[in-house]
């Protein structure tokens, strides 16, 4: 169970554990600016939209949609989309194998919005129920949103229970993302 609740820390997450655990090497690290914060104002609504999109497209296991809506330097690093799906759907079938069935997923409010360059960065917050042959927890996590046209259109990167080095790899400027702490799967019923 243990090893299944790390893949579902963040049910928005499934591709982008495979995504992150195939990256072999970083690509050369591009130098990072700070980033500011910008005043959101509710000017991005496009942003709330497209992460319940992903969301939905994770509970009809479309898996082509969820790598559509993850950031671009993901998918590169970790060798292209075909290999994405490949392994997300590897890493799917071990997870029901094992019993493991996500069985609901929200995201919160985004928070936190910085800009770098023409780029724009938000945190989401998730939480997803899963149910496991020992119980239904629920865990929490969060995603980090990447707009590069001003919010008009929105990718995410999973950032729950990843490791910040594997994170940094695609976000240069991770450090000045204050992320939520990491915190353990809550059981909540026996089944």
């Amino acid at each position: 169970m243990n090893r299944h609740m790390k893949l579902v820390g963040s049910v928005l997450g499934l591709s982008l554990v495979a995504i992150l655990a195939s990256c072999k090497s970083a690509p050369p690290r591009e130098s990072v600016k700070p980033l500011t914060s910008v005043t959101v104002g509710g000017s991005y609504p496009t942003l709330a939209a497209q992460a319940k999109e992903l969301e939905d497209a994770l509970g009809r296991k479309d898996y082509g949609k969820v790598i559509d809506l993850t950031y671009p330097k993901v998918i590169e690093v970790a060798g292209g989309r075909e290999k994405i799906l490949e392994e997300t759907t590897k890493e799917v079938q071990s997870m029901e194998a094992d019993g493991v069935e996500i069985i609901s997923s929200t995201c919160d409010a985004p928070r936190q919005f910085v800009s770098e360059g023409g780029n724009i960065y938000a945190v989401v917050p998730v939480t997803s129920k899963v149910k496991a042959q020992d119980g239904i927890f629920q865990t929490e996590g969060s995603l980090i949103a990447i707009s590069s046209d001003g919010g008009k259109n929105w990718t995410f990167v999973d950032a729950t229970g990843k490791d910040q080095t594997e994170l940094k790899k695609v976000l240069p400027n991770l450090d000045e993302l204050s992320l939520p702490p990491e915190k353990p799967p809550v059981k909540l019923s026996t089944k």
